[in-house]
């Protein structure tokens, strides 16, 4: 009876180690998510989870053309992810400005790069961050045979990563294992995103507060934590704000009803 009872409890234990053991994969060979283009754009979007945050000043980061290439594990890709250039930021700041990948896991996992240099003569580096600390780094060298590279790097702990390189790499595939990809928002400087209770949408990106959804006269005061008021306005329309790194209490009154909000602007 022991036995039996210790055998279904491994075989639960098992099961569950099995189902939290996700993996999600963007192969960008495949034309049916990732199709042959030019770039996309100026705009941040986020496609099958995956963030993807431009340069404003032109439209190539992400194009993807051909470019058939074979990794040491024997993985075959024809297609290439182009970032045309570089995060924006050098150590010891880790907080990309442009050209970057973010995805928001909800626990631990493993990040795993399939890339190589966009020069063929010059090596490159890939850098993992969570915004303020290096998690990781990838390097793309420059080899006689081959300079594809398969890398990896351990994410510890539940939150947004960024991916970034310190000038032009490619990237083949992308691939988290052991934790779930929740991206869904263009949040880019926290994770405060909520809905109030008046129907208007808040969230911050970098030095930017946003008020949204906004579908009757509000008024808008900003706050900070030692309470007090730094600007107060009525709006009748979206809005955005300019604000110091820091943390803000952000309240809104309608005839919908009031809410108050925290955002940390980093």
């Amino acid at each position: 009876m022991k036995r039996t009872v210790l055998f279904l409890i491994f075989t639960i234990s098992l099961f569950s180690i099995t189902l939290n053991a996700q993996t999600k994969t963007w192969n960008f060979s495949d034309t049916a998510t990732w199709p042959t283009s030019a770039g996309i754009g100026t705009n941040p979007i986020i496609v099958d989870k995956l963030g993807l945050y431009p340069i404003t000043t032109n439209t190539n980061f992400g194009a993807v053309n051909a470019n058939v290439t074979t990794f040491p594990d024997g993985f075959v890709s024809v297609n290439r992810f182009q970032v045309n250039g570089g995060g924006g930021v050098t150590a010891p700041t880790y907080m990309p400005t442009q050209r970057y990948f973010f995805i928001d896991v909800d626990g631990p996992c493993t990040l795993k790069i399939w890339a190589k240099s966009g020069s063929n003569s010059s090596a490159r580096n890939i850098f993992v961050t969570n915004g303020t600390a290096l998690l990781g780094t990838v390097a793309c060298t420059i080899a006689t045979t081959a300079d594809n590279v398969i890398g990896t790097v351990n994410i510890t702990a539940a939150g947004r990563i960024y991916v970034y390189c310190d000038s032009a790499c490619n990237f083949y595939k992308m691939e988290i294992t052991g934790a779930n990809v929740t991206t869904n928002s263009l949040t880019l400087a926290t994770n405060d995103f909520n809905k109030l209770k008046n129907g208007s949408i808040i969230f911050s990106d970098r030095n930017q507060v946003y008020i949204k959804n906004i579908k009757s006269s509000t008024k808008v005061e900003i706050y900070n934590t030692n309470g007090n008021l730094l600007k107060s306005v009525n709006t009748n329309s979206d809005t955005n704000y300019s604000l110091s790194p820091g943390v803000y209490i952000i309240n809104t009154s309608s005839s919908k009803g009031n809410s108050s909000q925290k955002v940390i602007i980093k």
